[in-house]
């Protein structure tokens, strides 16, 4: 397997970034962007902590979290061109820094792949809006 890291977004990373979460087959319901300009706009925004996905030093992808409504939610984009397993350790290394739960990711109904990716590390299903599945990651008992 190859080696991923997640590290903060640089300017120098931004054009690598948007590419793969252009790339990606996930989709946002919470993070809509047509164009680099809205992407920049979105990563700058004060309630987005945004990071890329790093894979043996090549950025793969985007992983964030942002405040919806009061709850802590992540997304997670990942370049078709990526390691199988990177979706899965990006999302395991997001999980242990946002400590936060519960702690909730929105996906589309039709993004299976995202689906098992959520269930891998723990996720469940919370509820459905519309066209989108909302999962938590519940808090565990110590």
């Amino acid at each position: 397997m190859s080696h991923i890291e997640l590290r903060d977004l640089h300017d120098d990373d931004r054009d690598a970034a948007f590419s793969a979460a252009r790339a990606s087959g996930s989709a946002w319901p919470r993070a809509a962007f047509d164009d680099r300009s809205s992407f920049d706009a979105w990563t700058a925004r004060a309630d987005v902590v945004a990071q890329v996905i790093v894979e043996d030093a090549a950025v793969v992808g985007v992983a964030a979290a942002m405040d919806v409504e009061g709850d802590r939610e992540i997304l997670l984009a990942v370049s078709p061109d990526a390691d199988d397993d990177a979706p899965t350790e990006a999302l395991r290394l997001l999980t242990a820094h946002e400590a936060e739960r519960p702690l909730y990711a929105c996906v589309a109904a039709s993004d299976h792949p995202a689906h098992d990716v959520l269930a891998r590390i723990g996720f469940v299903e919370h509820a459905r809006d519309g066209a989108d599945v909302v999962y938590v990651l519940p808090p565990t008992l110590e």
